[in-house]
């Protein structure tokens, strides 16, 4: 405490002999030593940096004022080195000053694209803590990076297009439930966490930057008494992978809770403009994935097969679910969140599931795979409602597909369209 103080007064009185190493000497120890110093701090110190950033830009045009203004080397360790270091220690407060950025300086101002930059690296660097921010919550990642690539601010989306695109590709790469279609004109968003009976995927039209539909990712009825009877708003993984079909009118889901895959058809983007329908949609079609090798049930992810595997047959009691707060729960959750799914398209009408780039499967007699059949708990109706199995098909066909005397393969290559 009595030395990151004056390290800090160090670093923002831009000193050009002692701020820069004073910056470094503040990012390299940040996560392991300042951050329990100086926690509550973090993001007026982010601030006060984009501050810097603006006074650089508006007086290096003015050649008589530049002996005053800060060296644009020690800007560059600001923004280089400690800022990411500073946004990673404190993600939610990050994210609350870009965001007001948006509104309070000006468009051409290149503290945005300062903010898109440093937000690449944390996602780069911090990507669980960066999940539960994606989208759905009052702070969100996804809505940040559009609005700068908003058509109606031209002098923004000018200034900020290129590195928006690449924050969002790398959003993209790093983070399974968020999708972009093959021609870049639509963006999918689900919750990597969230409610088991609240889960949602938005879909995005890349051109308007506008949301246009809504998908009802929620558990079937009799998921949340699989789980605990407390589970029934608790913050739970929602979404593992989401992957728009080659056509770009399709979409599909796994969820790790639960174990399913999921496939709703979106329609055509032109009368998804028009309709603006935000009613959350239904699947179409739901397919139950059976446990792979190696598969090992995990309370803090809240799976159902974690309640119907368990060594003493019994879910996850109400007891255990309030040992832990909500918070110490969320950590946990973020903690153990796997962003190594992926979906993965075989031809125009075939999928596979892969984690950690290996298809998932079990190994078996003889080789064979099993008919799908008895996966298959919906199919697509004229409605495009969802049929779900009831809670005691569910246990049974969980049951059946995990018996030890019963050993089978099963490649997860699935068929998109309606048997």
């Amino acid at each position: 405490m009595v030395t990151v103080h004056p390290l800090v007064k160090l670093v923002m009185a831009m000193n050009e002999k002692y701020s820069a190493a004073a910056a470094e000497i503040l990012a390299e120890g940040m996560e392991s030593t300042w951050k329990a110093c100086i926690g509550s701090e973090i993001p007026r110190l982010i601030a006060d940096i984009f501050f810097q950033v603006e006074c650089v830009s508006s007086t290096s045009a003015n050649a008589s004022s530049q002996n005053s203004a800060p060296s644009l080397s020690i800007r560059e360790t600001l923004v280089g080195i400690l800022l990411p270091s500073l946004a990673m220690a404190d993600v939610p407060g990050f994210l609350h000053v870009i965001e007001s950025q948006i509104w309070s300086t000006a468009s051409d101002s290149p503290v945005h694209v300062v903010s898109l930059m440093t937000l690449i690296r944390v996602v780069r660097g911090s990507p669980r803590n960066l999940a539960p921010y994606l989208d759905k919550t009052g702070l969100q990642v996804v809505i940040f990076i559009l609005h700068t690539m908003d058509p109606g601010n031209s002098t923004m989306r000018k200034s900020c297009l290129q590195s928006s695109m690449t924050a969002l590709k790398e959003v993209v790469r790093v983070f399974p439930m968020v999708a972009l279609n093959d021609t870049s004109t639509r963006l999918a968003v689900g919750d990597a966490i969230g409610e088991i009976n609240n889960a949602s995927i938005r879909v995005y039209d890349m051109q308007s930057m506008n949301k246009i539909k809504v998908l009802d990712a929620s558990g079937p009825p009799g998921l949340p008494s699989l789980l605990g009877g407390t589970l029934e708003t608790a913050t739970t993984t929602a979404i593992s992978a989401l992957s728009f079909s080659p056509d770009g009118e399709g979409l599909v889901a796994f969820s790790e809770t639960g174990l399913m895959i999921r496939w709703w058809s979106l329609g055509s983007v032109w009368w998804e403009k028009l309709s603006r329908n935000f009613v959350p949609v239904q699947c179409t079609k739901l397919i139950f994935v059976p446990p792979w090798e190696g598969f090992s049930p995990n309370s803090t992810r809240s799976s159902i097969m974690a309640s119907v595997l368990r060594d003493d047959g019994r879910g996850n009691s109400p007891r255990d679910n309030k040992a832990l707060s909500e918070t110490d729960r969320l950590k946990l959750l973020i903690h153990n969140l796997d962003l190594s799914y992926r979906l993965e398209w075989v031809g125009a009408r075939k999928i596979k599931l892969l984690q950690h780039s290996h298809e998932l499967g079990f190994p078996g007699r003889r080789g064979r795979r099993p008919s799908l059949a008895p996966l298959i708990a919906a199919k697509s109706t004229l409605k495009s409602s969802c049929f779900w199995a009831s809670t005691k098909q569910q246990v049974s066909l969980v049951q059946n597909i995990a018996r030890p005397d019963r050993p089978m393969f099963f490649r997860i290559l699935i068929e998109t369209e309606a048997a």
